[in-house]
């Protein structure tokens, strides 16, 4: 038997920048009080967000041939309003409709049996999840035959394979030449905690937050043999607000992107990802 689970993270619905289904309708109120439905117009970035996204889920499920699919969103799936800069409305219930409707290119494919909203950052999801939450309960109702649920940190088994789902972790590092050492740190303090207390370590460990791809490798001998982990960090479907880019320290690579899991008769095989960078920098010849 195979199973695919396919991870995405930080969607940031609301957001000018950030993923956005340009099928997304909402109710609005015209001047006579008759009621109006409005939707978005996209920006350049989203437009092109859009574009990649579906090429990665049409790729995700041509990879998947037809077996079951497990959609995990790791966090962040609107904007909030701590930043209140190129929201796409002011009305905070515009933000969860756009979450549901950029969720549903995943729903309309039958072999999508099972969604896992994760909780992600409090200002970004109106705390303590509540996006999640309610896009959740909306994707209940129209698809009640699919099992949807929510969780703040995930430990799942998927056909015998241990995943540890949560969206906040170690950033990949912050030099080209120090990549990958927190998050080797990270991934032997967690199996090194499992192993004190006769717990067998998760196969794999997956958070976000960073926005971009990240994937390492520990192997710990034991008298019983080698135990191997792989933690990845999966990237998000957002742009650089004003806001990021002083975050980052100006970084200006944006990636974006869809990763899969393979589970093969009980045992973890690989992990593919299907991602996609943009260089943002203005480029001028002066």
């Amino acid at each position: 038997m195979r199973r695919i689970v396919a991870i995405i993270a930080d969607t940031h619905a609301g957001h000018k920048l950030a993923l956005c289904n340009p099928a997304t309708v909402w109710e609005d109120e015209g001047a006579d009080g008759e009621r109006t439905w409005s939707g978005p117009t996209l920006t350049s970035t989203q437009q092109w967000l859009w574009e990649r996204y579906t090429e990665h889920i049409r790729r995700a499920m041509e990879f998947a041939h037809g077996d079951e699919v497990t959609l995990i969103h790791n966090g962040d799936i609107t904007w909030g309003v701590k930043y209140p800069e190129q929201l796409v409305s002011s009305r905070i219930d515009v933000q969860p409709t756009i979450g549901y409707y950029n969720l549903l290119p995943w729903l309309t494919e039958e072999t999508v049996r099972t969604v896992r909203l994760i909780h992600g950052t409090p200002s970004h999801e109106f705390g303590m999840g509540s996006s999640n939450r309610q896009i959740g309960s909306m994707l209940r109702m129209a698809f009640p035959d699919r099992d949807i649920g929510t969780s703040l940190h995930l430990l799942a088994t998927v056909d015998g394979v241990g995943i540890d789902v949560a969206h906040h972790g170690p950033s990949g590092g912050i030099r080209i030449w120090t990549a990958g050492n927190q998050f080797r740190y990270n991934l032997r303090s967690i199996m090194l905690e499992d192993m004190i207390n006769a717990r067998r370590p998760p196969r794999l460990v997956v958070r976000s937050h960073y926005h971009c791809f990240f994937h390492e490798t520990v192997r710990i001998p034991t008298d019983a043999g080698e135990i191997a982990s792989e933690m990845m960090m999966v990237p998000g479907y957002c742009g650089f607000s004003h806001y990021t880019v002083q975050a980052t320290r100006s970084a200006y690579r944006m990636q974006c992107g869809v990763v899969c899991i393979e589970i093969v008769d009980g045992v973890f095989r690989r992990i593919v990802p299907f991602v996609d960078a943009l260089d943002i920098r203005t480029k001028e010849e002066l």
